[in-house]
């Protein structure tokens, strides 16, 4: 269709009153403002919903909008050329008859050129379809008021007419349900009541006027919820207002189908009715408007099913009477089976077997023991090989507390588990070990019940119930029983347990009244010997009766601490080989007794395989007996380990921790038995020890006093003659002999004391430096000379080279000397005494050898003994202390040598032999003091001499002077430092022990003045303190020499010549 521009001063719509033109204008300047109107009309004309054509006067379409086009299924190119008449064809009435020509609202318009409004028809469209319209149509009018065309609005009302027509449809079907539902409702044997949407009731049929007693006039209007109306539930109860089925409906819009409810009537009776309800919705949303009602009566079906459950109760009732008969023969057979005895181990497997098959498939038993392990004591079921089968699945799978599931879990909780389905799961979520979930999925289990065996609060145990080839299945109902039964049997294991507790307790307390009955017999055996043999002998009798040994052997430690030795044994079948091998051995020894000794603790080795795998170098002894157990014991008592105690066994019975402790008190008994007699014999060695030393003492004091006493006697005499001045010059000189030789004597016997006293105390010294002995014999023989001579001895030297030794040669000449002068001391006039020097493999030995009286056998044990002598009666031969030897014997051993002696007899001489060892490098020698002039001559030297004792200050004055010495003597310390420093002494001679101030002190202050006033004066300490410890103290003050009193002249005379040269 060609486009025309059509410009509208107005457009009708559905409600066009107004009359409007439509001029053709040909665009032009003038009229731009009207173009601009134009398009803003066309704009509304194309957007206005409802479908607009434009007819001109003679019935043809000149335009059209979107909607018409939509609404009559043409485009505009269609419409361009349509006319009216075309249009018309196709129009009728909506009730399809044909629609008269006069009445189309185009002719009414161009017949009238009034408007037309509402005229509805239908339209058959090119399509086929047909649509229903409702036309408006309003006329436009030119200049001359002549219509030049007809706006027609067209609206379709298709579907408002179908709406219409269904509704009245509708309203008919109503009608005609309404009839039906009212003939339904009134001819239903059921009761049918409607409630609106706030409960009241809005009808109801006849029937349920009958059945709930009431007119629907008395009804209506009304709520079920009215409290005059009563309902009850099936069990008697009121029933709930909220839960009335039709108010359940109203809160929820859910259907409530066969509620129960018993309905009391005006007149008391009651009706038991079956209620049902629907709701109905007017509107959308959760709230019906209406809810249906329906229900029937159910007396007679009640009373039926009151009277079957009557019978059905009577039924339960015998078979609850009958199955509980038949419970309480089961439990009255498992009870009598518990009771029958109180060894639950075969009692609980008949119990096991009694639950098969009444209540389980499959029975056990399981056990906690102390250690928290599980035992299984009891497995049933009725075919052997099965209980067979489950026994070998126990011992390759045991259980334990820590799986946590089955009886593990109950035990662990001490609560019942019942499982009515085992499934594969279950096992395999609770089996972890792939092996075992294999074997249990072999049973075929099905279901289960475990119980916990609980008795005085504690978990004993537990007792599992299976199904599996029955097919039945545990329900909670069968828990009493389970309980019942396992409360029985936990009841019998804990009395089982309590009887044999008590049975323990009876036979401990025996076997303890008969170990106390033993300890005290040991007691007793122990207290009435005193001797160690005999002790020993007791605790071997007494060990293997209380122990029932079949062998025992005693070691006690030896007095060193280091070894232990068998002193009695008793059962072994041994040889004297291992008998000399093993009387004495080390504690430190790899063997079980010395490690229970070691040790202080039981050595217990229960099989011989034990004992060769912890001593295997033992193994070869032990094979030589038949024994099979041994025990190690300490005997300890006080803190003191005396020894130990060894028991054989060929058949042991366990040990408990009674019978261990009974073996250590046996064994402190002993010890304490052993210690009791070591102290007495100890006290009686030393209390013989006292008195033979007592003896000695008293016996060595009275030849001390007579030793010192008798050269007094010839110097007391001779002096007291010298003093007379009656003697000649040949009774003078020996008189003067005679006092010397005897003051010598007693320095003698003053000098083997102290160096008796400094070997007791350990503080002997010894200046060592290589020696060669033959100038130290030597030395030693011209000693003894004059003394040889006096009785016609013959001196036999035999000096070969024998190689140097390392020692003090002072000390070496004292030796040989001792031993010289003991040999002239005990041969007769005339005898011989040889002493022969020569080196015996790496050794100088000395021999010395006397043709005189000999050593009795008796006494050679103890000739080096201190104090001791042969014969120490008053009529005794020869004099001396008795410390001779014992110091030569100090003095050989602190050289590293040894000294024996031997004779064949009394008056058949004796032998000493001294070995020494030799220096096997060469030592460097020690230095050599300053040569003394062999002219001792102290011309020209000043010494001052200080001493308390007026003799001794003179006798050193005198002696010294003789020598050519000038002399100062000083009675004190203190004037002894005032003479000091204007006498300047060349050499300070001090005694230590002076009152005021010792000797000590003096040397101090001495020390302590400057050299000018003799602070660094040479001085000598000569004192009666002649102790090695004296000596020390003396030379750290500040002396350079320290002689001892008495003294002799010439070594006094060389130590001042000695320090002054200095």
């Amino acid at each position: 269709m060609t486009q025309r521009n059509v410009h509208l001063n107005s457009l009708p719509s559905t409600n066009l009153d107004a009359q409007g033109q439509a001029l053709d204008l040909s665009p032009t300047d003038k009229q731009l403002a009207l173009r601009q109107g134009e398009a803003q009309l066309s704009s509304v004309f194309e957007t206005i919903p409802d479908g607009i054509i434009i007819l001109s006067a003679a019935g043809r379409i000149v335009a059209a909008n979107r909607a018409a086009e939509a609404l009559l299924r043409l485009d505009q190119d269609h419409l361009a050329d349509r006319t009216y008449n075309d249009l018309s064809w196709a129009i009728s009435t909506i009730d399809g008859q044909p629609f008269p020509e006069d009445e189309l609202p185009f002719v009414r318009v161009m017949q009238t050129g009034q408007p037309v409004y509402g005229v509805e028809h239908t339209v058959r469209l090119d399509d086929g379809t047909r649509a229903i319209l409702s036309v408006n149509a309003s006329p436009l009018f030119d200049a001359a008021g002549q219509i030049t065309h007809v706006v027609a609005a067209l609206c379709d009302i298709t579907d408002r007419v179908q709406i219409e027509a269904e509704r009245q449809q509708a309203e008919q079907a109503l009608r005609q349900s309404e009839q039906l539902y009212r003939s339904v409702i009134e001819t239903a044997a059921e009761g049918i009541v409607l409630q609106k949407a706030n409960g009241d009731i809005y009808t109801c049929n006849a029937n349920a006027e009958h059945l709930l007693g009431l007119t629907a006039a008395q009804m209506t209007g009304r709520s079920p919820l009215d409290p005059n109306w009563r309902a009850i539930q099936e069990d008697g109860t009121p029933f709930p207002c909220d839960q009335f089925p039709a108010a359940v409906t109203l809160r929820t819009g859910q259907p409530q189908s066969n509620v129960i409810m018993g309905i009391c009537k005006p007149d008391g009776s009651l009706t038991w009715i079956s209620i049902n309800t629907r709701p109905l919705f007017e509107q959308p949303g959760p709230q019906p408007s209406l809810v249906v009602v329906t229900f029937f009566e159910i007396s007679d079906r009640k009373q039926a099913e009151e009277a079957y459950r009557q019978r059905l109760q009577a039924q339960s009732a015998h078979a609850v009477a009958e199955a509980k008969q038949m419970q309480a023969a089961f439990l009255a057979d498992v009870s009598a089976v518990l009771s029958s005895s109180l060894e639950y181990a075969q009692t609980l497997q008949r119990a096991a077997d009694l639950a098969v098959p009444y209540f389980a498939d499959w029975c056990s038993i399981d056990l906690l023991n102390p250690d928290n392990s599980i035992s299984r004591v009891a497995v049933a079921h009725c075919d052997p090989a099965q209980v067979e089968r489950a026994w070998a699945v126990t011992q390759r799978f045991p259980r334990r507390l820590e799986q946590g599931f089955g009886i593990a879990r109950v035990i662990q909780t001490g609560e019942p588990q019942l499982v009515p389905e085992i499934t594969d799961a279950m096992m395999a979520a609770a089996v972890k070990d792939p092996d075992y979930l294999a074997t249990l999925r072999q049973f075929g289990l099905k279901s289960s019940i475990v119980m916990p065996l609980q008795a005085r609060d504690r978990v004993l145990g537990g007792i599992s119930f299976l199904f599996a080839e029955s097919g039945r299945r545990y329900a909670a109902s069968d828990l009493a029983l389970a309980h019942d039964l396992a409360q029985r049997i936990a009841a019998a294991i804990d009395n089982a347990g309590l009887y044999q507790a008590a049975q323990q307790s009876r036979q401990l307390a025996e076997a303890a009244a008969d170990r106390t009955a033993r300890l005290q017999s040991v007691t007793a055996a122990l207290s009435e010997v005193l001797s160690p043999q005999q002790l020993v002998d007791v605790i071997i009798e007494q060990s293997k009766a209380a122990l029932d040994a079949d062998a025992a052997m005693v070691a006690l430690v030896t007095p060193d601490q280091k070894q232990l030795e068998i002193v009695k044994a008793e059962g072994y079948n041994i040889g004297a080989d291992l008998i000399a091998a093993w009387q004495r051995f080390a504690i430190e020894a790899p063997a079980p007794l010395a490690e229970a000794v070691r040790t202080g603790q039981p050595v217990w080795l229960g099989s011989p395989d034990e004992r060769a795998e912890r001593y295997p170098h033992l193994a070869e002894y032990y094979s030589r007996y038949d024994f099979s157990a041994w025990l190690s014991l300490p005997l300890a008592a006080e803190g003191r380990t005396v020894g130990g105690i060894s028991l054989s066994f060929r058949q042991l019975r366990p040990l408990s921790q009674a019978d261990q402790d009974f073996i250590l008190a046996l064994s402190r008994q002993c010890a304490q038995a052993i210690l009791r007699a070591q102290l007495y014999e100890a006290e009686r060695l030393a209390r013989t020890e006292a008195e033979r030393a007592n003896r000695v003492k008293d016996e060595f004091l009275a030849i001390l006093s007579h030793e010192l006493r008798s050269p007094l006697n010839p110097i007391l005499g001779w002096s007291q003659l010298l003093q007379t001045h009656k003697l000649n010059d040949a009774q003078t000189k020996e008189a003067l002999n005679t006092i010397e030789r005897n003051a010598k004597l007693q320095t003698q016997l003053i000098d083997d004391l102290l160096d008796i006293a400094k070997i007791l105390r350990g503080k002997l010294h010894l200046d060592n430096s290589p020696i060669d002995l033959a100038p130290v014999i030597d030395a030693a023989l011209e000693t003894v000379k004059t003394a040889a001579l006096a009785k016609s001895i013959v001196l036999n030297p035999v000096l070969a080279e024998s190689g140097k030794v390392h020692g003090d040669a002072a000390r070496l000449q004292q030796i040989v000397w001792n031993l010289l002068s003991n040999a002239i001391k005990f041969t007769p006039q005339g005898g011989l005494v040889e002493v022969r020097l020569e080196q015996v493999n790496d050794q100088a030995q000395i021999t010395v050898t006397d043709t005189g009286k000999g050593i009795h056998p008796d006494f050679l044990p103890h000739l080096f003994q201190s104090f001791r002598q042969e014969d120490v009666s008053i009529t005794r031969q020869y004099g001396g202390l008795g410390l001779g030897l014992a110091i030569v014997r100090h003095l050989v051993e602190a050289h590293g040598g040894t000294i024996s002696a031997s004779s064949p007899g009394e008056g058949q001489g004796a032998t000493f032999t001294v070995r020494l060892p030799t220096v096997k490098t060469a030592l460097k020698m020690a230095p050599v003091s300053r040569a003394v002039p062999s002219q001792l001559n102290l011309a020209g030297l000043r010494v001052l001499a200080v001493d308390d004792d007026p003799d001794a200050r003179e006798l050193v004055a005198v002696m010294l002077t003789q020598y050519g010495a000038e002399v100062m003597s000083a009675t004190s310390a203190t004037e002894a430092l005032t003479a000091l420093a204007s006498y300047r002494p060349h050499v300070l001679i001090s005694d230590i022990g002076m009152p005021g101030m010792d000797g000590y002190t003096f040397i101090k202050q001495v020390r302590a003045l400057p050299p000018d006033q003799g602070g660094q004066v040479p001085a000598i300490a000569l004192t009666a303190y002649t102790r090695e410890a004296d000596q020390q103290q003396a030379l750290a003050s500040g002396y350079q020499r320290h002689l001892s009193k008495p003294f002799e002249i010439e070594p006094l005379v060389k130590a001042v010549l000695a320090l002054a040269a200095d």
